[in-house]
């Protein structure tokens, strides 16, 4: 009894430490590839990931990315670099992108579900619901969930976590006042729904 309660608890914590080795392995994928260690760090740091199991099958996997500011230069230096952009394109750039982006808080994630028809965040009457949480417990939803189609190259590149031969990746965006949030933090991006609750907690500053 006490060493099949042994391998029970083993199994358990083997699992629970999956959702953080998952990602670091693409992360490793994505250095062979050529991505610069500053993008990798800035990666790692403002993206979450966590897995939900039922009796030792998955349920739900979700990795998502902080989309800031501190990420934002980064993801522009990086993809400068990769490209070739001259000072004036790339100030071009990052024009547009702080113009498309000055009035929301964005975040890019990714859902694996092996029931696929779960896997629908972005529909009117989803099974999902999404929002932010503060450290005091105030809520608020996204102004929109988009899917990203087609995937190109350069989004799994960018981000080594999103395999669209699995799961789904999305653009999501909330209103402006959770900037404030996001800043002061920590803040919470929760899903939740029947299949399983995900809680990928962000750090402030």
């Amino acid at each position: 009894m006490k060493r099949w309660f042994r391998l029970v608890i083993g199994a358990a914590v083997l699992f629970a430490v999956a959702g953080c080795g998952h990602l670091e392995g693409y992360l490793d994928i994505a250095r062979e590839k050529g991505m610069s260690a500053e993008y990798m760090t800035a990666l790692k740091q403002w993206t979450r990931s966590q897995t939900v199991y039922s009796q030792f099958e998955t349920r739900v996997y979700i990795s998502a990315t902080y989309r800031g500011p501190e990420f934002k230069e980064a993801y522009l230096r990086e993809y400068a670099r990769i490209y070739s952009l001259g000072e004036g394109e790339q100030k071009a750039k990052s024009d547009v992108q702080a113009a498309l982006a000055s009035d929301f808080t964005e975040f890019m994630f990714y859902a694996y579900i092996p029931e696929k028809t779960s896997n629908d965040f972005d529909r009117r009457g989803s099974v999902w619901t999404i929002y932010l949480l503060d450290s005091q417990g105030a809520k608020v939803h996204p102004v929109d969930v988009r899917r990203i189609d087609p995937v190109t190259p350069v989004v799994t590149e960018f981000f080594p976590y999103i395999n669209p031969h699995y799961g789904i990746a999305y653009h999501l965006r909330f209103p402006p006042f959770a900037k404030d949030w996001a800043d002061k933090g920590p803040i919470k991006l929760v899903f939740a729904g029947v299949i399983g609750r995900v809680e990928l907690e962000f750090g402030g500053r």
